[in-house]
């Protein structure tokens, strides 16, 4: 009878020493695919190959990308050249035909040759071969503010040459130089002069003191048909 006893206590005790030695392997065989494959992972992160991590909306990854934002740009404006300033209207100046709107009125007073001017004190003379040409104008102002004639918007040409207007130290026929101020509601009477070619055929002259004013310029031609004397300079006739 014990002897039974005994054997039937070494098979229980033999059954429980292979159950935990089936426990014992099954958890080292546990530890040892889990260290495989942590060793996996990091023979393959050491060898180049990414690891796609997702992110949780709502966190901060430090190890993440950040998202590159490129602004938007909208089109610039196509830049254009300024609008041109209109052509201005020509009118025309002759000995015959005053010109005239409502702020002046231009007329020609005369147009004489001069080889030499003497007064008590001055002598004018032109060089040789040529002579004084000299323009008599009156100029009279209906605006209510002070008008100009400027020396610099002169311009002329004798027989097709550009040619300068010059200046003398006498006043012929007892005339002021032209380019002066004209007082509001008043007149002036005044003189150019050029010297020119002892023989010549063609004055051309223009006038663009007015141009940014009123977008005029005033043109002149005249021939030696048209040399006239004009009369005695009075200040009083031009008021």
């Amino acid at each position: 009878m014990r002897k039974k006893w005994y054997i039937a206590l070494l098979i229980l005790l033999l059954c429980i020493n292979i159950s935990a030695c089936g426990k014992t392997e099954n958890t080292n065989n546990a530890n040892k695919n889990s260290s495989n494959i942590f060793s996996n992972v990091t023979e393959n992160n050491s060898s180049g190959q990414n690891i796609n991590v997702q992110e949780t909306p709502g966190t901060d990854n430090s190890t993440g990308t950040e998202e590159t934002i490129v602004p938007e740009f909208s089109e610039l404006p196509v830049q254009t050249d300024p609008p041109k300033a209109p052509e201005p209207e020509i009118h025309k100046l002759s000995v015959n035909q005053q010109y005239s709107d409502i702020y002046r009125v231009v007329k020609v007073l005369g147009l004489k040759e001069y080889k030499k001017i003497k007064s008590e004190k001055y002598i004018d003379k032109a060089k040789k071969g040529k002579k004084f040409l000299v323009l008599f104008l009156s100029v009279r102002n209906d605006t209510n503010e002070e008008d100009y004639i400027n020396y610099n918007y002169i311009s002329a040409k004798v027989d097709g040459k550009k040619i300068e207007h010059t200046f003398l130290l006498n006043d012929p026929k007892g005339y002021p130089s032209i380019f002066s101020h004209v007082p509001a509601n008043e007149g002036i009477g005044g003189f150019i002069v050029w010297e020119v070619p002892s023989v010549w055929k063609t004055l051309e002259f223009k006038y663009n003191g007015w141009k940014d004013i009123n977008n005029i310029s005033l043109e002149a031609k005249f021939t030696p048909d048209d040399l006239s004397d004009p009369v005695i300079y009075n200040a009083n006739d031009f008021k």
